[in-house]
């Protein structure tokens, strides 16, 4: 027996879907709009999981006419049979729709798409024992009733993407225990294929639901304990919008749930973390229906639980800024977009974050609510080069260093919505400059430092960059600048980019280096 905290995967982890081969465990999640999209992870005992690659990373794999365009990648399902990792997918952006993958090893390299139809989204696929696969997502039906529409289904030629004819597979337009039901998932135990899927949006009202057929078409009954994951009931409690789940069994026979969920910081409404992905240890009844956690609740540690020895396999790929959890909101291939060496992380110059992608920075997610992100900065004349805590292009906070007469300026805006402010600080020119922003309190402070002299730029409050302030599934973000001011181009070095933690925390203080 073993014990573990959640979440397993910290800081935008949304999404997530697992599969096991032999004692190995895989693991995707959303990316939405940023590249390289859809990480795939790897662990061998459900808990310490590692990202190993990603299954979208060139628009081949999420433009229909193969060209750099608009990218939001929501919901994958990831699957292997016979030696063949099957990752399906949604690009939300205009007039693209669902798709799927294929790669032989889950670090890639993943094929280019094969497109499937443009309906609604959080697409699966399900291989039955007889060989035959099955293709089931959401639809989103705005009903005179109230109800959003059913989980449909269709047979589908796995070599080709020919989609048959779809049914639906829950009754009424409607979910297992709402109007809305979405994140579907289909499997099997003991004869029964069962029917699991997301209800109550993805906010705190969200929950896990299961029905169950002895036919993969239904009809499902649902399960007498529905929700079987929430915490909708848990008003004060530091985890909230716990569902969008998938299951597992181990090689042992136990099985698993891994599902989002958001952290809330000293009883806060507000998240900034994103969505997690938490771990949750599932028994069975003895009449053949799953109990997640306890009695449907994830929990912050789970103690004497039995999960999977470390049996599986070291897998080596090679280091770079991708795999470390930098990201970028360019429309193209990622691995043009920022260099590192020995010393410095480089960030070719463009747009303001106030723009549309693409933009001239890196991100990189925040996993902790007491965390400091610092980098010494140097740029070219015609690029001011800074650091910023980012949720979105209307709602983030920077520092910008640009020269000005005998020094350099910084400066500091906060912009939340249709508000800006901005305030300018002189530093000196010679020393090493360095940018740091402390997260703490449920505030963002910034400052510069320059040799033994440091000046404090201004500070927000955390709750302006959440989740709930966004109104939509984002996350603050740490990141690097690098903005063109002359027309042409440039970059920008940062260097010893760290994220460090203080020595309150738990685990105690750690550093990673770029």
């Amino acid at each position: 027996m073993n014990s573990f905290t959640n979440p397993v995967l910290r800081g935008h982890a949304p999404d997530p879907s697992v599969v096991r081969v032999g004692d190995d465990f895989y693991l995707a999640n959303s990316s939405f709009g940023f590249l390289p999209g859809i990480p795939i992870s790897h662990s061998t005992d459900l808990v310490t999981w590692r990202t190993i690659g990603f299954a979208v990373t060139r628009p081949g794999q999420y433009r229909r006419d193969g060209q750099p365009g608009s990218i939001n990648l929501f919901a994958p399902t990831l699957r292997h049979e016979e030696g063949v990792f099957y990752l399906v997918c949604t690009n939300q952006a205009e007039g693209q729709g669902n798709f799927f993958v294929t790669a032989t090893s889950p670090e890639g390299p993943w094929s280019d798409a094969v497109w499937l139809d443009q309906e609604a989204f959080d697409p699966s696929l399900f291989r039955d024992i007889d060989g035959r696969w099955y293709y089931t997502r959401r639809t989103l039906q705005f009903r005179p009733d109230g109800n959003l529409g059913p989980i449909v289904q269709a047979p589908i030629d796995i070599a080709t993407g020919t989609l048959g004819e779809f049914r639906p597979l829950t009754a009424n337009n409607r979910g297992f225990s709402s109007n809305d039901i979405e994140g579907p998932h289909l499997f099997t135990r003991d004869g029964w294929y069962y029917l699991t899927g997301a209800e109550g949006s993805s906010w705190k009202g969200h929950m896990q639901t299961i029905g169950r057929s002895r036919s993969p078409w239904g009809p499902f009954e649902p399960a007498p304990h529905n929700p079987i994951l929430t915490h909708r009931d848990r008003v004060a409690h530091p985890i909230q919008s716990v569902g969008h789940a998938d299951f597992v069994e181990d090689a042992s026979g136990n099985w698993w749930a891994v599902s989002l969920g958001t952290r809330h910081d000293r009883f806060s409404s507000h998240h900034t973390l994103g969505r997690e992905t938490f771990l949750t240890p599932v028994t069975w009844t003895e009449d053949g229906w799953p109990v997640v956690g306890h009695d449907g609740h994830t929990e912050e540690a789970f103690d004497d639980v039995p999960t999977p020895t470390d049996r599986g396999t070291r897998i080596d790929v090679a280091d770079s800024l991708w795999l470390r959890g930098w990201r970028t909101l360019q429309a193209g291939e990622p691995g043009v977009n920022g260099k590192q060496t020995d010393d410095f992380i480089e960030v070719p110059a463009g747009p303001d974050l106030t723009e549309r992608p693409p933009v001239g920075a890196l991100f990189r997610a925040q996993s902790e609510f007491d965390q400091t992100f610092s980098a010494t900065v140097d740029s070219d004349d015609a690029v001011a080069a800074g650091v910023a805590v980012y949720t979105n292009s209307v709602h983030f906070f920077s520092a910008l260093v640009r020269p000005v007469g005998s020094g350099r300026a910084v400066s500091f805006r906060r912009v939340v919505d249709d508000m800006l402010t901005e305030t300018e600080t002189v530093v000196p020119a010679q020393g090493d400059l360095r940018l740091t922003v402390t997260a703490t309190g449920g505030r963002y402070t910034f400052t510069a430092t320059v040799g033994h002299e440091s000046w404090e730029l201004g500070s927000g409050n955390s709750r302006l960059l959440s989740a709930e302030a966004a109104q939509w599934f984002v996350n603050v973000n740490f990141a690097l600048i690098a903005v063109d001011e002359g027309s042409n181009g440039g970059a920008a070095r940062f260097g010893r980019v760290l994220i460090e933690e203080p020595l309150k925390t738990v685990p105690p203080a750690f550093e990673i280096p770029y």
